[in-house]
């Protein structure tokens, strides 16, 4: 695989990891490797550190990048802050030997939900820039379209002057299923993109309303990403050569996955299906966890943590409250004891993982775009 002589890094990256070898390269490198030869970058929600080995050994053994990502509410709940999420993907990338297949260190959904959030949302940009992320996604979508224009507007621009990735969100994800109400309209997405460009803002990546959800799908509620709406944003959006971040993919089929490059999108938010290989839930064939009619979820006993530890867990999430989409809050309480569970459940886990994410590179078509990647480094 030909690499530059010099280190690509970004400037943050080198500040804070002088010494590393692993290719942490501008997000903007793998967005535009991806629209070259119509893929689309995997980017991963990491909640707990079990499933990152088997992610990133099958990044290698495929040549795909990938996007590790952390949300704002996920830094609520897990162990992670942003200097240690960063630190705990180089580790391992290091200690998996990855030399040669870029990544990105993403911080998704940094959300400001108020006019009067902004100054505390940009001083965690300011910590991420500094821990060495190099792809921020700024959402302001829970705003009125002008209050979001603003924060948007401020916040990025430490971002544009790092020369990072930024994806920008308009129309706030996770619409009632069956109902369009509050999806994201091509009309609106044109002004959106088009006002940040006058102010010099030219984001790689616009996060809509399309009819997907965050987690899991529970009992009559199904996947309903609707792929012609998104088509008519993203022309919409060409004329600033902007494409489509997809969020909300746990519970797509791998077919309709494999179809969203037609459409326009470049990145896959992937997150609640590591969760579920971790805790080792019970599946269908696109990663939804299957649950009973009141919302409680099953355990396969050879799968994920041991039974012992997960029946620790829901007795938690039962006693708390924590049921349901809840349990996430359980890589947090219970961070301690999955790090420290037995090597033979680490391994069944990162086998998981490992088979899950070369499924997820060949839909997305990202296999052997490692190469592309370090020519836009």
């Amino acid at each position: 695989m030909t690499k530059p002589r010099i280190d690509p890094r970004p400037a943050n990256v080198k500040k804070r990891f002088p010494n590393s070898v692993v290719p942490l390269l501008n997000g903007r490198a793998l967005l535009e490797a991806a629209r070259k030869h119509k893929a689309m970058i995997m980017a991963c929600n990491i909640r707990c550190r079990l499933p990152v080995e088997g992610i990133v050994l099958a990044s290698m053994a495929a040549e795909a990048p990938v996007m590790y990502e952390i949300a704002k509410s996920e830094l609520g709940y897990t162990e992670f802050t942003p200097a240690t999420f960063v630190e705990f993907i180089i580790q391992e990338n290091e200690r998996l030997g990855n030399t040669d297949v870029p990544f990105g260190v993403h911080g998704d959904h940094i959300t400001v939900k108020k006019p009067e959030e902004v100054e505390s949302v940009a001083a965690l940009i300011a910590k991420q820039l500094e821990a060495g992320f190099t792809s921020f996604a700024i959402d302001a979508s829970h705003m009125e379209n002008d209050n979001n224009l603003a924060a948007t507007s401020q916040l990025a621009l430490p971002i544009v002057q790092a020369g990072l990735a930024l994806e920008v969100e308009l129309g706030e994800i996770g619409a009632k299923s069956g109902s369009t109400e509050g999806f994201t309209q091509p009309e609106e997405a044109a002004w959106f993109v088009g006002e940040l460009d006058k102010k010099k803002i030219r984001p790689n990546l616009l996060a809509i309303n399309n009819g997907s959800i965050h987690g899991t799908y529970f009992g009559a509620a199904h996947e309903g990403i609707q792929l012609d709406l998104t088509a008519k944003i993203w022309q919409s959006i060409q004329s600033w050569s902007v494409d489509i971040a997809q969020h909300g993919i746990t519970g797509t089929s791998l077919e309709k996955i494999s179809s969203f490059i037609e459409y326009g999108i470049r990145k896959g938010n992937v997150g609640t299906l590591w969760q579920n290989i971790s805790f080792g839930m019970a599946m269908n064939e696109s990663g939804n966890a299957l649950t009973t009619e009141n919302r409680e979820y099953i355990k396969r006993p050879y799968r994920g943590i041991p039974d012992e530890l997960w029946q620790e867990m829901w007795s938690w999430a039962v006693e708390t409250k924590n049921t349901g989409g809840n349990i996430k809050s359980a890589n947090q309480a219970f961070a301690a004891k999955m790090n420290a569970i037995p090597l033979q459940y680490k391994k069944r886990i990162t086998d998981h993982a490992y088979e899950e994410a070369l499924r997820l590179f060949e839909a997305t078509h990202s296999i052997g775009l490692a190469e592309s990647v370090w020519s836009f480094s």
